[in-house]
C-alpha cells in the first residue's frame, strides 16, 4: 500500500481537491501506475475529514479514470488509456513556425481544461451530451450565445441566437439562406482568404468592393447597388482580415444608409472585435438589427479547438438559419459547449481572455519593432500584421522563400476578392508560436529574407 497524503488546494469541495490532487500526483510521478490507495479510512483520519468524504472522493477519481476499484482488494491507479497518443500542444525551435493562422495564442493552461471536463464529469445528465444537438442548439447554449454577444453591445433575445460549430459555418448557413444560386454577394476587395471559395461553393458571383482608409469605398458601393448587381453585403468591420483596419462609426452610418435605401442585408463577420479591450463603434447589428446578421466565435478570443459560433439574426429569421443548420449538419457538439459554457459561466473566460489580449499586445510589438522600418498596417487588437512587400519580391514567390525557411506565411493574393486588389503583401499571424520569442525570432527571418534578392528561376542557354 502506498503511504499517500494529498496537498488539498483550498476553496473546493474536499472531495474534488482529494480527487484533484490526486491527479496532479499521478501526472507528476508521485503516483505510479499499480499503486495501491490508503483505505478509505486510513486516509479520512490523515486528513481529518469523514470517510464518506474519501468514499466520494474516490469515486470521482474512478469517473476520471484514474483509479481502479475491487471489491476486498482496495483502489489503484490505474493507466490512463491513449494518455500517450494526445499530440504535443508545444512546439519545438526545428518545427515550422505557423505564421498563417489568425488563432489566440496558447495561454489556456491543463486546470482550466480540466476543472471544465470535472464539471462535465460531475453531471448527472452528461450522457446526454453525447446526443445530436438541436439545429439551433440548446437552448442554454442560445443563452450562452446572447451573454457573449452582450461584450459586443448586442442586445437580443436567446431565440434570435443560433449556436454554430465555428464562425465559418454560421457565414457559409446565412449566405445558403439569403442568396440562390447565381446571385452576387458584395464584400471588401482584400477579405478572408476562404471568403472566395464558400462563394464559389455555393455558385454564387463575388461583387469585390474598393477599399480606403476608412474601410468600404461609398461610391463604389452605391455604384454596385444602382446597377442592381447584388443585394447582400458581407464585411469584416473591426480589426479587418488581413488589412487590421476598424471602420469608424460615421462610415458605418453611412453603410446603413446605403443598405436601408436599396434593402441590403448584411452579414457582419466580427469574430476580431472583442481582441481589441478600446472603446469600439457599435456593431452592424447595433445599427441595422432588421438588416443585419451577426456572425461571432470562440476561436479567436479563448481557443481555436473551441469550434462555437453564434450567430444573431434580425428578428423573426433564426427559423430559416436553423432549418438550413439542420440541412448542412453544422450543429456544434455537446462536449464542446459544455466546456465552453462552464468557462463563460466562471471567471475563466474574463481571465483567458484577459491573457491573450496582454499576450497579443506584446507579440504585436515585437512585430511593429522588427518592420518599423518598412510599410505594413497593424491596429491595436490585431492578431496579425499586413506587410507591404519589396517590388523585387512578389507575394507568392515570398511566401515560398519563408517556407524554405520553415516559416509559414500567407500571400496577399489568397486575400483579393477581386482583380483591383492591393494585394502586394504577407499577413502575418501571431497567435501559433509556442512564445513571443519564438514568434520574434521567425520575424527576423522574415526580414532579412525581405531584404534579400529572390534567386533566378532560369538557366541560361548559349
Amino acid at each position: 500500500m502506498t503511504i499517500w497524503t494529498p496537498q488539498l488546494t483550498q476553496g473546493k469541495p474536499i472531495y474534488l481537491a482529494i480527487a484533484d490532487a490526486m491527479a496532479g500526483d499521478i501526472m507528476s510521478g508521485k503516483l505510479n501506475v499499480g499503486d495501491k490507495l490508503p483505505p478509505h479510512r486510513d486516509l479520512a483520519w490523515r486528513l481529518k475529514v469523514t470517510v464518506g468524504t474519501v468514499t466520494r472522493a474516490y469515486r470521482e477519481a474512478e469517473i476520471r479514470g484514474l483509479l481502479s476499484g475491487e471489491v476486498g482488494r482496495g483502489s489503484y491507479v490505474r493507466e490512463i488509456a491513449g494518455s500517450t497518443a494526445l499530440p504535443a500542444r508545444t512546439q519545438t525551435t526545428s518545427q515550422l513556425a505557423d505564421l498563417s493562422d489568425a488563432a489566440p495564442p496558447p495561454v489556456y493552461s491543463e486546470d482550466e481544461f480540466d476543472a471544465a471536463l470535472a464539471h462535465v464529469m460531475r453531471e448527472p445528465s452528461r450522457l446526454a451530451l453525447l446526443d445530436y444537438m438541436p439545429p439551433e442548439g440548446h437552448a442554454h447554449y442560445r443563452a450562452m450565445g446572447a451573454k457573449w454577444l452582450a461584450r459586443s453591445g448586442i442586445e437580443i433575445s436567446e431565440a434570435n441566437v443560433i449556436v454554430t460549430s465555428g464562425a465559418h459555418l454560421g457565414v457559409m448557413a446565412c449566405l445558403s439562406v439569403l442568396a440562390q444560386p447565381g446571385d452576387a454577394v458584395m464584400a471588401e476587395s482584400l477579405n478572408y482568404a476562404s471568403l472566395g471559395s464558400l462563394i464559389s461553393g455555393l455558385n454564387l458571383k463575388p461583387v469585390p468592393i474598393a477599399m480606403n482608409a476608412a474601410g468600404l469605398d461609398l461610391e463604389d458601393i452605391e455604384r454596385a447597388c444602382k446597377t442592381g448587381e447584388s443585394k447582400i453585403l458581407y464585411l469584416v468591420p473591426t480589426l479587418q482580415n488581413p488589412t487590421t483596419l476598424t471602420m469608424p462609426r460615421e462610415r458605418r452610418d453611412a453603410v446603413v444608409d446605403i443598405a436601408r435605401r436599396y434593402n441590403l442585408t448584411i452579414v457582419e463577420d466580427d469574430i476580431f472585435r472583442l481582441l481589441d479591450d478600446r472603446v469600439q463603434p457599435p456593431t452592424f447589428y447595433s445599427l441595422a438589427p432588421e438588416r443585419t446578421y451577426h456572425i461571432t466565435s470562440l476561436s479567436k478570443t479563448l481557443a481555436p479547438g473551441l469550434r462555437i459560433g453564434f450567430v444573431a439574426t434580425p428578428p423573426g429569421r433564426a427559423q430559416f438559419l436553423r432549418l438550413r443548420q439542420r440541412a448542412a449538419g453544422a450543429r456544434v457538439t455537446g462536449l464542446t459547449a459544455e466546456v465552453a459554457r462552464y468557462w463563460l459561466e466562471t471567471d475563466i473566460a474574463e481571465h483567458l481572455m484577459g491573457r491573450v489580449i496582454a499576450e497579443m499586445a506584446i507579440r504585436r510589438k515585437a512585430f511593429c519593432e522588427v518592420f518599423s522600418q518598412h510599410t505594413f498596417s497593424c491596429e491595436p487588437g490585431a492578431p496579425y500584421g499586413w506587410l507591404a512587400l519589396p517590388e523585387h519580391w512578389s507575394p507568392l514567390r515570398f511566401a515560398s522563400a519563408a517556407l524554405a525557411l520553415n516559416i509559414k506565411v500567407t500571400p496577399g493574393p489568397a486575400f483579393s476578392f477581386g482583380p483591383q486588389a492591393k494585394d502586394h503583401a504577407v499577413r502575418i499571424s501571431f497567435g501559433q508560436p509556442a512564445t513571443a520569442q519564438d514568434l520574434k525570432n521567425a520575424l527576423l527571418k522574415i526580414r532579412d529574407l525581405m531584404e534579400q534578392d529572390p534567386e533566378d528561376d532560369f538557366t541560361p542557354v548559349a
